[in-house]
């Protein structure tokens, strides 16, 4: 049996805190709920010191670099939702959650935000001078919430998003695992051609008077640029990616990006689904709580992170402004499927809009996920096409002039 230290918070909204006895974090679950008192807060009563102390550390420059995880957001907008749904102020949960994250970037950020709110300001601008966290979406959730009164269903749903955001990459991830290892081995092995094996056989062939054909040709000017100028290609490679970094500051270019992704075979397809499944999710909760259909599109349009859709949704807004029905505005937009502008002209002659877009984005759920269990099987011939290619290739170019040497010697 340990003693625990509790925060919890009482049915008049009060927080109070203190020591319990017992085996396990679940008995001090029960033991509260007995009480009347909602927990927030359950930890062994030896680590209490230490983690008040993290919590309130600086943070150190790493730890500016890694930024807030999804892990932080999840578990400050559970617990934000948690809290304000029990009835504490936002100033109150704010420093509660301020003093006890592990990340001390976030708490720093959530203190900050509290002392904005004691001066006078809103949660939303508040949180608006912290794009790191406060995203469009998150920035326009937050929002509504607090025009409706409804902040704890927002960091609810925000929390829900966020774990949802989670898991898909997490699914990604693990599908593309075995792709990601077979393109690392074939880059290695290939590395380890040109630098230790194709050489010996390139002075071979230089120095016989037989005439190298193509691939070998090839071969041997590669071979020979990565050995003479392997330091201009670092130098490339750098000024490929900050070239990339300075393009991505235009609206323009990062434009043309979305739209070439959304061309891409396979991950192209999988990220239209995954933008229409968040787009209609949060079409159908801003509507449900009851903002207008014009303020629901541009505010939906924010959970689109590519801007060819966002421009999209805004031109479609636009139509809807002037007195279009939604789903002939979609319809005039290849990029929004027969399904999504059926639904909605269900939804417009029934009055029940949410509900048919809720139906859409778990079926775009659905989708998504069955594409990344098959992630693999789908990405199978496209690896093997390009391992074909490159082995045939290298065959090619060591062996036909080894043949061609054969040749000559029994013709001699």
């Amino acid at each position: 049996m340990a003693t625990f230290f509790y925060e919890a918070i009482q049915a008049d909204g009060h927080q109070v805190s203190g020591r319990h006895a017992a085996s396990t974090v679940q008995e001090v679950e029960v033991w509260l709920l007995g009480q009347r008192l909602h927990p927030v807060l359950i930890r062994i009563a030896d680590l209490e010191g230490a983690e008040e102390v993290q919590s309130s550390a600086a943070p150190g420059f790493w730890q500016r670099l890694q930024g807030i995880g999804v892990n932080d957001k999840i578990l400050f907008c559970r617990q934000m939702a948690t809290m304000l749904g029990a009835g504490v102020t936002i100033l109150q949960a704010l420093q509660i959650m301020g003093r006890q994250v592990a990340n001390p970037l976030l708490a720093t950020l959530l203190l900050d935000v509290a002392d904005r709110i004691e001066e006078g300001g809103s949660l939303s601008a508040s949180f608006a001078i912290y794009p790191r966290l406060a995203t469009p979406l998150f920035f326009n959730i937050v929002k509504v919430g607090e025009e409706t009164g409804t902040l704890d269903r927002s960091f609810r749903y925000l929390a829900e998003l966020y774990e949802n955001e989670k898991e898909v990459n997490e699914r990604i991830k693990s599908a593309t695992r075995y792709p990601k290892i077979v393109i690392t081995a074939i880059f290695g092995a290939t590395f380890f051609l040109m630098s230790f094996v194709v050489p010996k056989f390139i002075s071979m062939f230089k120095n016989s008077k037989v005439e190298l054909p193509l691939p070998t040709r090839i071969l041997i000017g590669i071979s020979d640029f990565i050995a003479s100028y392997f330091w201009l290609i670092i130098l490339m490679v750098v000024a490929l990616v900050m070239g990339y970094r300075l393009a991505m500051r235009y609206t323009s270019h990062r434009t043309l990006r979305d739209r070439l992704w959304l061309m891409t075979p396979i991950f192209g397809d999988l990220s239209l689904k995954i933008y229409l499944s968040r787009f209609c999710r949060v079409f159908s909760v801003l509507l449900k709580s009851g903002v207008n259909i014009i303020r629901t599109l541009e505010l939906s349009a924010t959970a689109l992170e590519n801007l060819v859709l966002w421009n999209i949704v805004d031109k479609v807004t636009g139509e809807v402004r002037e007195g279009v029905e939604m789903h002939e505005a979609m319809r005039r937009y290849p990029l929004f499927p027969d399904m999504i502008v059926q639904m909605m002209a269900i939804g417009e002659q029934s009055g029940q809009v949410d509900e048919m877009m809720d139906k859409v984005a778990d079926y775009y759920a659905q989708e998504t996920e069955y594409m990344i269990k098959n992630l693999s099987t789908l990405l199978e011939p496209i690896l093997l096409l390009f391992l074909g290619l490159m082995v045939g290739f290298l065959a090619l170019a060591i062996y036909m002039p080894m043949w061609n040497m054969m040749n000559v010697m029994k013709g001699g």
